[in-house]
């Protein structure tokens, strides 16, 4: 089966495809037919360095990607017979990008409602976006600035707050303004430079992780609350935490139930061909964030 394997850390590029034995159905597993795979900032991290993330993927070769969609094909004895042919979410630290997944964990396979499309599902990054939430939650802070508001993450967590009450500053790039307000027209997006003076506390939810960007909020805001899930470590920065998101499976039900009542929109931008994983990447990493971009086995 074709598979996208890591052998190296040398970055996107040294990404190969290959061919694989495809995996053998046991008693406790349901193998998946992989249809639509999603493009993280991680992979692309992860193929330069093991250490870029709380992850560590340090053994090679390892088959890249976490999350994809797809049909299972097959059940072992041992599961719910009811799930063959249905398609799914499936969660896999082992990796995703190959023909066929098996699955042995049921909290980490979702069946997927008929309204929410394979697409929709594979670019769901509600995770992050859910964590980034529980610390505004958990904030006394009378504003909220959000860096990188014009991505998938920072668009997601914008419809989680759909009810907050508090000033939101989105702050993006002049060439993001027009994509966020097509996504967000009730809100007024800001560059780094020209955002209104602040007044009060706030909370920043950094998604860009760029230490200059956040310095410079750190001295126009006062003393403000910095909550990265992109920068680890920041030692010139007073009250700097960085999150990443737990791995919850009823947050997942939670989602997927989102997305099928409306309640949350995935957003996509464009969609490869498998073969195209390398430009894949090099177009999520290199361009503006228009929504996830995915790739597709073009079964």
């Amino acid at each position: 089966m074709k598979t996208v394997l890591q052998t190296n850390f040398n970055g996107i590029d040294g990404l190969t495809i290959t061919d694989t034995a495809k995996p053998v159905l046991t008693d406790n597993g349901v193998l998946i037919k992989m249809a639509v795979l999603p493009i993280s900032p991680t992979d692309w991290k992860l193929e330069s360095d093991t250490h870029a993330t709380d992850e560590q993927q340090d053994k090679l070769p390892r088959i890249i990607g976490f999350q994809g969609t797809g049909t299972v094909v097959s059940v072992g004895k041992n599961r719910d017979q009811s799930l063959l042919d249905q398609r799914v979410l499936v969660i896999n630290p082992a990796g995703v990008y190959s023909e066929f997944v098996l699955n042995e964990n049921p909290d980490w396979m979702y069946p997927l409602p008929a309204n929410v499309s394979d697409e929709s599902a594979a670019a769901l990054s509600a995770g992050t976006a859910w964590t980034l939430k529980q610390q505004i939650d958990q904030s006394k802070a009378a504003n909220i600035v959000i860096t990188g508001a014009n991505s998938v993450i920072g668009l997601t967590l914008l419809q989680m707050l759909a009810d907050e009450s508090r000033p939101i500053y989105p702050i993006v790039t002049a060439a993001s303004k027009p994509y966020f307000i097509e996504q967000m027209p009730r809100l007024t997006p800001y560059t780094l430079d020209e955002h209104p003076t602040i007044s009060g506390s706030s909370i920043v939810l950094d998604i860009v992780g760029r230490l200059d960007m956040l310095t410079t909020l750190e001295k126009q805001l006062s003393q403000p609350e910095i909550v990265s899930i992109a920068l680890m470590q920041a030692p010139t920065l007073n009250n700097f935490i960085f999150v990443h998101d737990e791995f919850n499976a009823d947050r997942y039900r939670l989602f997927i139930k989102q997305l099928s009542e409306g309640k949350l929109t995935a957003l996509i931008n464009r969609i490869f061909p498998i073969e195209q994983v390398k430009k894949a990447q090099h177009f999520a990493k290199e361009t503006h964030s228009r929504g996830r971009v995915l790739v597709t086995f073009g079964h």
